[in-house]
């Protein structure tokens, strides 16, 4: 089947590579505009489109995927079906109705699960024991369609954001190269409803979110950790008021934990013991800002952090 692809990296790296790599190469790639950062303002690289580019594999950049000259110019590549991977616009009915096939999208849960822009934080903040892809029809109302192909996978105790990520994106890969290669000239199977009675809906993760509140348990603070690990990673602020990144931690039992405020530091022995809403949270490794990460042992020797003092709490908003 004639296919087009749209995605954006890191995410649809695997998808796009297998696909060009295991004999069913899209027919074009959508990917997001070109970016510049930096003191030179230099262009940042988009790997799908060094792949493309080395594949022979025409790429569009639009701005706007509801762009006319864009929808004119992808109807010129005559796609039967547009795959999806992680491509961050919302696609309207003017470009979903261009393939004879619609289109699929590659998702990093187990729907109905986790619908939205957040899955793989959203599963490890609710402490999910499985996670998963999808492969389902794109409609309009988001993530709602069939699902046509699923692939599971056990989360391990002390999974990592950046980890999930990188084992879905490349179970999403082996997944839809799987169903589109059974597919094979089409026509799609019908695929299979979601429950609308099992939907749980995660959104775009915003800065604040990595902000550890002490009042929660240690077990969700320990979630927490983990899910915000790569961005906006863990946020906590130290006795004096000084903000740090919590990279690594763990619950652990503690005494005394039940009579302290939450926040205050009940030790600094193999680590900062911090009590919380319920029971203690130790701080393994640290990082200021600019600064490199260092574990607990290495950045007290810096910094004195004296027991029973507070954490301090997050700085207004302005």
């Amino acid at each position: 089947m004639r296919t087009a692809f749209l995605g954006s990296p890191p995410f649809a790296v695997p998808s796009f590579r297998a696909l060009v790599e295991g004999g069913l190469a899209p027919c074009g790639l959508v990917t997001a505009p070109p970016r510049r950062a930096g003191r030179g303002r230099k262009e940042l690289e988009n790997e799908l489109v060094t792949i493309a580019e080395a594949a022979g594999i025409p790429v569009l950049r639009p701005e706007r995927a509801d762009d006319p000259s864009f929808l004119k110019e992808f109807a010129a590549w005559q796609p039967e079906l547009g795959v999806v991977v992680a491509y961050g616009q919302i696609l309207r009915r003017e470009l979903l109705e261009i393939a004879r096939e619609g289109f699929i999208n590659v998702h990093g849960s187990l729907l109905p699960r986790w619908r939205g822009a957040s899955p793989v934080q959203a599963a490890i903040l609710a402490g999910d024991e499985v996670s998963g892809v999808s492969v389902q029809r794109v409609v309009e109302a988001l993530d709602a369609g069939a699902v046509l192909a699923e692939r599971s996978v056990a989360l391990s105790p002390r999974e990592r954001a950046d980890e999930l990520f990188t084992r879905l994106s490349e179970l999403g890969a082996a997944c839809l190269h799987d169903f589109l290669t059974a597919v094979g000239d089409g026509p799609l199977p019908a695929g299979e409803d979601q429950d609308e009675d099992r939907v749980t809906i995660c959104r775009k993760i915003r800065r604040l979110e990595g902000e550890v509140d002490w009042k929660q348990s240690s077990q969700q603070i320990d979630r927490l950790v983990r899910a915000m690990y790569g961005w906006p990673w863990a946020q906590a602020w130290l006795p004096g008021g000084q903000a740090v990144r919590i990279l690594a931690g763990e619950a652990v039992p503690g005494e005394g934990a039940s009579a302290a405020a939450p926040g205050t530091v009940l030790s600094i022995e193999g680590g900062v013991h911090v009590a919380c809403g319920q029971g203690v949270f130790r701080i393994d490794q640290l990082q200021r800002t600019g600064k490199a990460a260092l574990s607990a042992q290495e950045f007290l020797r810096g910094t004195a952090i004296e027991v029973g003092a507070p954490f301090a709490p997050p700085p207004p908003v302005t």
